[in-house]
């Protein structure tokens, strides 16, 4: 019951304290601070997990603030990378239109790391150094804020209750959590707010199985922090050479069918494999009541 409980309070308050907030930030119009409702899930999984389960925060049995196996550090954005470039990969080859060099040469001169005495190859190997190397370990906190709530704390704890329903369970709250950033903020979808929720929920309960399989391979949440770093930041960097009015939010992209359906497959053999019995020995004392 503590357990069901602490899900259940966690699970609340997260969502109203995100939409809150993001209300909050927009009638402010503070769209600037938006990036810190990934925090939210951080400090809601700390309190529960704290004065609801009264289990520690830090060590063998909190969180997931570890190394675990450190290759997959490295591996894990790795494969988000690679998923990425497919999928943009496969837009771009079935709808041609979506890029032309035009729009390539005015989003590099956009860029903030621009130089125009450098040839425009130059401009876009130093950028995407920049994005790939750089950007996710400078921005690990704000996803380690998102992935200790979800990945460290509500997954593992639904999986412990319901077994890998937990699983689809964890994908549909962590897809409803972004009701706010996709109805003021047009996140991923633009103006197509209703459906593009649906798309969401879609991709949150498919790709929260395959991260939860890496926090579970891994061992670590910064892994996972890293893998859903690289995934945001390399789609949002090819985002940028895209030509906008071709770019179809359904269809194209990590969030629209293309990725979908690549995701769908991907989960499916995640789901498969699930190591329910190495989660249960190797967090046994974390998932009690």
């Amino acid at each position: 019951m503590t357990m069901k409980r602490g899900i259940f309070l966690f699970s609340i308050t997260t969502i109203l304290l995100t939409g809150g907030f993001a209300l909050l930030f927009y009638f402010l119009h503070w769209d600037f601070l938006s990036p810190a409702l990934m925090f939210i899930p951080l400090i809601t999984s700390f309190v529960t997990q704290k004065f609801i389960l009264k289990k520690p925060i830090l060590g063998a049995n909190g969180l997931g603030f570890r190394l675990g196996k450190k290759r997959f550090l490295f591996l894990a954005s790795l494969l988000s990378l690679i998923f990425i470039v497919v999928i943009y990969s496969i837009s771009f080859l079935v709808h041609p239109k979506l890029f032309s060099m035009e729009a390539f040469k005015e989003a590099v001169q956009n860029l903030a790391t621009y130089n125009k005495d450098f040839s425009l190859m130059t401009n876009v190997i130093l950028a995407v150094s920049i994005q790939i190397l750089v950007a996710p370990l400078l921005n690990i906190f704000i996803f380690i804020g998102e992935e200790v709530g979800w990945r460290g704390f509500l997954y593992p704890n639904l999986v412990h209750l319901y077994g890998k329903s937990g699983l689809l369970i964890g994908g549909f709250i962590w897809g409803i959590w972004h009701t706010p950033m996709i109805y003021l903020y047009d996140l991923n979808f633009g103006k197509h707010h209703h459906l593009g929720l649906l798309f969401m929920i879609a991709f949150c309960i498919l790709a929260g199985i395959i991260l939860q399989f890496m926090y579970v391979k891994s061992n670590s949440i910064y892994a996972v922090s890293l893998m859903h770093g690289m995934m945001n930041i390399s789609a949002g960097l090819i985002f940028l050479f895209t030509v906008k009015e071709e770019y179809r939010y359904f269809i194209d992209g990590g969030t629209g069918l293309t990725g979908l359906t690549i995701l769908f497959v991907i989960a499916v053999i995640c789901y498969r494999k699930f190591p329910i019995e190495n989660l249960e020995r190797n967090n046994l004392k974390q998932l009690r009541k």
